[in-house]
């Protein structure tokens, strides 16, 4: 096979290059199969609630599949390569694979304690992923799909390393985000090089970078943008998954750049390029790849017969453009028969109470938060389904978490398989052998069908409704007909009833199971059942059930007090105890540059510190920073004043604004200007 010139450099392929076995499927039976991912969660990061939301959206739709009958697997990893995993490690004084190794982990045993069950976890940095990802680069390299560059990339002389994609922020030259990413905007989803950047600062240090020339290799994307059109046009999406992609296309793709100058990661199989790896977004999806070639021999069955295989994959919407354009190109560029994504399962933002999460400022319930508190898998799991915020960014509001479990969860749901199976107990302890009222059982199974097509839409949130519209049936079925009434009056009616919620209960465990599966298999034992529930079939339910001896009969639902609810809303409210604001309201807040003339110790406080200071008018402060600097130190600095604030008296002295300083812990510093703005001059 011709191996095709890389422009400005002779490169060569490995001679120890292992190739993959294609094989002709074209008269193979065709039999669908579904194979579900969710986006891999970084290493680096512990999961808050809004990360859990496409993990736990891939595991309910694998537990819906494999309860209705339909071969198919979840597979995962965690996302293992990049700078901040080298400098997380060098931290704690470990090897990258150690420290992957440890939140590989920790990761893990979050999502096992969530009732997430993959088929593989996987990680990337498997020998699995190094073979795969290899191979498909070699492969864009032979068909021309890769080319070498030359290009000036930002470098952190302080840190003394080239600066990844997302350790450089900036303003966004597009929409004007002032925290843009290097790698893509958050505000307007545009994807980015670092060097676009407005004011660039590096995120470890906060230095300004310097640009350094260093040779990389690219991905050569609009030489793919037709193949990758085509590709898009072809499926049947909607919205966003399919707009936003085919308008960049329209646009006009750029190059990518798929190499980095790091040690940690894949290395590139490429002569003159032994000392770079490849970009973490390149091989990153290629695990998906390489977590289904660890779990089975057979991994070519579900990757290389795309004709018999759905491959359905769940992310946040910033992950969307990586998924239906990088990835799809590189695959594509093979010219081999790989799968491609039949659907995507985006969500958009969860955020905390009006603000983000913030691991550092303990804002928000993370991963390792929810195993030490007092409320079950399910309940969350309950929760972030009804809430998933699939059109529009959504709140995590303790209050509104509350009502759900409490009204819906517990009033609704757990309520009526409590008051059924207990009553059923108390006087027959098992249940009834006699006809069910068949005009209630068919209206559940309405309600049943209904549920099931709200899941192969993915709309979960639909699908919970659904649910609790079936124990809403069994609720105003049960109290309408009174058994408490029927045991006296007419025993042969009262079985009749016992009989239908009871199969009402059947058609709910397994209902349920797909979003509460702890709390499914535990009212199927207490329907007196043997085995696992996840082996049941939705789309063909026993109500086989007269004489079945139910089990103990117990409350699988628990209530969230307020005295709980408040105690959450404490542990978890952070540092920052406002929340976001709008910027109309910013605009309010006038902040000028300031010039300290004269500053002294103020009698009888060891804190404070009277200072004179010039913003185009002279104002006196009164600042509690006597503790961290000398008066003499002070004058001649450039600082920030919050100049319309109301004045106030501190030890009987007014002060006419307030200056503005960085606090961490009982380390102080001045907020003060670098370069020379006269006095006066507004802050924006």
């Amino acid at each position: 096979m011709r191996v095709p010139h890389i422009p400005h450099q002779n490169k060569t392929v490995p001679k120890n290059r292992k190739f993959f076995i294609f094989v002709d499927v074209k008269n193979s039976v065709m039999q669908v199969k579904y194979l579900i991912t969710s986006a891999l969660p970084y290493v680096n990061a512990v999961p808050h609630l809004g990360n859990l939301i496409p993990i736990l959206s891939a595991d309910v739709f694998s537990k819906f599949l494999k309860i209705s009958g339909e071969k198919a697997i979840y597979i995962c990893a965690t996302d293992e390569h990049g700078t901040r995993t080298e400098i997380e490690s060098e931290k704690r004084g470990m090897s990258p694979e150690e420290y992957c190794k440890m939140m590989h982990e920790k990761i893990l045993d979050i999502f096992t304690w969530m009732g997430v069950e993959f088929d593989n976890f996987g990680r990337s940095s498997r020998k699995e992923n190094h073979e795969i990802t290899q191979h498909i680069f070699l492969k864009l390299y032979e068909n021309g799909y890769i080319f070498e560059k030359e290009i000036e990339q930002l470098y952190c002389e302080k840190c003394k390393k080239f600066l990844p994609d997302t350790y450089v922020s900036g303003e966004c030259p597009f929409c004007g985000n002032p925290n843009a990413k290097g790698d893509q905007c958050d505000e307007c989803t545009q994807l980015l090089d670092p060097t676009q950047l407005i004011n660039p600062k590096c995120i470890i240090c906060g230095s300004s970078p310097v640009l350094k020339r260093s040779k990389h290799l690219y991905l050569d994307l609009p030489k793919l943008s037709g193949k990758v059109k085509n590709w898009i046009e072809s499926r049947n999406w909607s919205g966003i998954i399919k707009n936003l992609p085919l308008a960049w296309i329209e646009k006009g793709l750029e190059p990518r750049c798929i190499t980095r100058d790091l040690k940690w990661g894949i290395k590139v199989p490429l002569e003159g390029y032994e000392d770079k790896v490849f970009y973490v977004w390149f091989d990153a999806p290629m695990e998906y790849i390489g977590s289904t070639y660890e779990y089975t021999k057979e991994w070519k069955d579900w990757w290389l017969k795309p004709e018999e295989t759905r491959l359905y994959c769940f992310m946040g919407k910033d992950n969307v453009p990586f998924h239906t354009l990088i990835w799809p190109s590189s695959l594509l560029g093979t010219n081999e028969n790989w799968l491609l994504p039949y659907t995507i399962g985006s969500n958009e933002y969860l955020n905390y109470e009006g603000g983000q999460f913030s691991k550092s400022q303990n804002r928000g319930v993370f991963g390792d938060d929810i195993m030490e508190i007092d409320i079950s898998p399910d309940l969350w799991r309950f929760y972030l389904m009804s809430i998933r915020p699939s059109t529009k960014d959504t709140d995590f509001e303790w209050e509104n978490f509350q009502e759900h479990v409490n009204n819906n969860l517990v009033g609704s749901l757990g309520n009526f398989l409590y008051r059924s199976l207990s009553f059923t107990k108390k006087y027959y302890g098992k249940i009834p052998d006699v006809k069910s009222d068949k005009e209630i059982i068919n209206e559940a199974f309405e309600l049943l069908k209904k549920y099931k097509e709200e899941f192969w839409n993915l709309r979960f949130k639909e699908a919970v409704k659904i649910l609790l519209r079936i124990s809403d049936l069994g609720n105003q079925y049960f109290q309408n007909n009174e058994p408490w009434k029927l045991i006296k009056e007419d025993e042969e009616k009262c079985k009749k009833v016992l009989r239908t919620v009871c199969e009402l209960c059947v058609i709910l465990g397994v209902t349920m199971y797909p979003v509460t599966p702890v709390s499914a298999q535990k009212l199927w034992e207490q329907l007196g059942f043997e085995g696992e529930i996840k082996k049941e079939n939705i789309n063909n339910i026993n109500l086989d059930i007269g004489n079945k001896k139910l089990g103990d009969i117990k409350i699988l639902f628990k209530k969230i007090d307020n005295k709980s609810l408040d105690r959450y809303k404490e542990k978890f409210k952070g540092k920052r105890g406002a929340g976001m604001i709008k910027y109309d309201e910013f605009k309010k807040i006038e902040l000028k540059v300031g010039e300290i003339k004269s500053a002294e110790n103020i009698k009888g406080s060891k804190n404070l510190l009277k200072l004179k200071v010039d913003i185009g008018e002279e104002r006196q402060l009164v600042a509690g920073i006597a503790k961290y600097y000398n008066p003499e130190e002070l004058v001649g600095k450039k600082i920030i004043v919050v100049a319309n604030l109301e004045p106030a008296k501190l030890f009987g002295v007014e002060s006419q604004g307030m200056l503005l300083a960085a606090v961490e812990g009982e380390n102080i510093s001045l907020a003060t200007i670098d370069r020379d703005i006269k006095n006066g001059a507004s802050v924006e």
